[in-house]
């Protein structure tokens, strides 16, 4: 049974639309198998915040057993992963590394699992006095990737490759993970009641932030910042960079060797000794000043969405809202010379 089905597309850059399409039909497989199915809820687009974190989780499978979170991921051309698990992909004819669609699902399964957790009273009942808990429920990620990409699956590790499916095989996957735990009915595995599921899809729609709509959070944070009065940060004297003249014969290069002044080390006010590094928790960059890493990662410019994602090509790092599609850089590598 489908709860929620996916939201129009807003975005006007051909790479929201192409994520769209892929969203669309993923959401158009799960619909085909599960449409009439009560025992099986789907919620495409589900977005939530919670402690400070948003998700947004494109299918959320939800059965008698556990949960399936799918990412979409919208790829054309050939994709890699490597014994570490990281990713890459082909566009014309170059290799470029891609942030991993697997981890992602995995912490938002994380997330979704913290949010059920610390919220159980409210679909779950209780047994002889006791709160029924969701521990011992089957979790499981997938990612569903477009119907036309070429896949190494000889290279990747087993881990990935069984959690990788193009978009046409996702309910035939979705149907062996439930159906494999259906008909281990032997064992002493805790399983949702029909209720119950019901009321696991009716909590999660009414933590759904609508399109337009701003969290609490969100909406504290942007007033806070509005009453901010901008700091006038000293120059840094140990980095200054050169002006370069041009090499005869050779086009100027109109590309400005100085970094964009939207990042600042959060404990020494440092601008321009700045280098972008990427860790556990995403993109951030680190002073030479003082030592301290400063996340890249900042509200939509235009919506003040705190759903962003960050990817680099080459020294610059660009930051794509996942509520509007706006797109915009966030940091530029110094020396891009030497890329």
């Amino acid at each position: 049974m489908i709860l929620k089905e996916k939201v129009e597309h807003v975005g006007q850059d051909e790479r929201s639309k192409a994520g769209y399409q892929q969203e669309k039909d993923v959401a158009f497989y799960l619909r085909r198998e599960f449409g009439n199915d009560p025992s099986i809820l789907i919620i495409n687009d589900l977005r939530f915040e919670y402690n400070g974190e948003r998700a947004q989780i494109d299918h959320l499978v939800i059965h008698l057993c556990g949960l399936v979170v799918i990412e979409s991921k919208s790829i054309y051309g050939e994709v890699k992963v490597n014994g570490h698990g990281e990713w890459s992909r082909s566009y014309r004819g170059e290799w470029y590394g891609m942030s991993s669609p697997v981890r992602q699902a995995e912490l938002q399964v994380a997330l979704l699992k913290n949010l059920l957790r610390d919220n159980v009273e409210k679909f779950l009942g209780r047994l002889l006095g006791l709160q029924i808990q969701i521990g011992g429920r089957d979790w499981r990620s997938l990612c569903a990737v477009s119907s036309s990409t070429i896949l190494h699956r000889d290279e990747m590790p087993r881990e990935i490759t069984d959690r990788v499916v193009k978009s046409e095989f996702i309910a035939e996957k979705v149907l062996k993970l439930v159906g494999s735990r259906m008909k281990s009915l032997v064992t002493a595995k805790p399983r949702f009641s029909q209720k119950e599921i019901k009321g696991i899809g009716e909590f999660l729609l009414k933590c759904h932030l609508g399109d337009a709509q701003t969290s609490p959070l969100t909406a504290e944070l942007a007033a806070h910042q509005s009453q901010i009065t901008p700091v006038q940060v000293k120059p840094n004297r140990k980095f200054q960079p050169q002006q370069m003249n041009p090499i005869p014969g050779k086009p100027e290069q109109k590309m400005s060797h100085q970094i964009p002044s939207n990042h600042a080390c959060k404990k020494c006010g440092e601008t321009g000794n700045l280098h972008g590094q990427y860790g556990k928790f995403g993109y951030y960059v680190r002073c030479g000043s003082c030592g301290t890493n400063t996340s890249m990662k900042a509200n939509c410019p235009s919506c003040q969405s705190h759903q962003v994602r960050i990817h680099k090509s080459g020294p610059v790092y660009t930051s794509t809202c996942q509520n509007c599609a706006h797109e915009w850089v966030v940091f530029q590598q110094p020396n891009i010379e030497n890329w």
